[in-house]
């Protein structure tokens, strides 16, 4: 039970909830001031801040009394350490395979594509977002050949 409390996670919890909570009840009484001078929008707000204060209390009193499920780990963001294989022992698990006769012909024609573009092996940069080769000496720079090919692209020039 005090664990629960006085966790380093409650503690946090606390401080959110002591600072979240009378900021919305706050946030309520300056509307009501508010709509009681005209703004009649501020009726509504001075219903909806209180409503937030409530939901914060209700937020704080289920994460404090969440419960891990079985199998989960006890510090989240921290994988469980698990025994790691000695010398002997082999934990490669099977090479995945893919089956060609799965794909759709649009996906086929990506995957052709991408194997493509890795063979060029051009590099990708902002000014050759496609890592398309250097342009012949025309007088024109990569960046301007690259970003005309992007444009046609927009345009739906081939």
């Amino acid at each position: 039970m005090r664990k629960r409390w006085l966790s380093g996670r409650a503690i946090g919890l606390h401080g959110l909830l002591v600072t979240v909570a009378p900021l919305c009840l706050l946030a309520g009484w300056w509307q009501v001031h508010r709509a009681l001078s005209g703004n009649f929008l501020s009726y509504l707000y001075s219903v909806e801040w209180p409503a937030f204060a409530v939901i914060a209390g209700f937020g704080w009193w289920q994460l404090i009394h969440d419960v891990p499920l079985e199998g989960e780990p006890s510090r989240p963001g921290r994988p469980e350490r698990r025994p790691s294989a000695g010398r002997g022992e082999d934990f490669s698990a099977p090479p995945l395979t893919w089956d060609v006769a799965l794909e759709s012909p649009e996906l086929r024609a990506y995957n052709d594509r991408l194997r493509q573009l890795a063979e060029k092996g051009g590099r990708k940069t902002w000014g050759n977002p496609r890592g398309l080769p250097k342009a012949a000496d025309d007088g024109a720079t990569d960046d301007r050949v690259a970003d005309d090919r992007v444009a046609d692209d927009r345009a739906g020039v081939p």
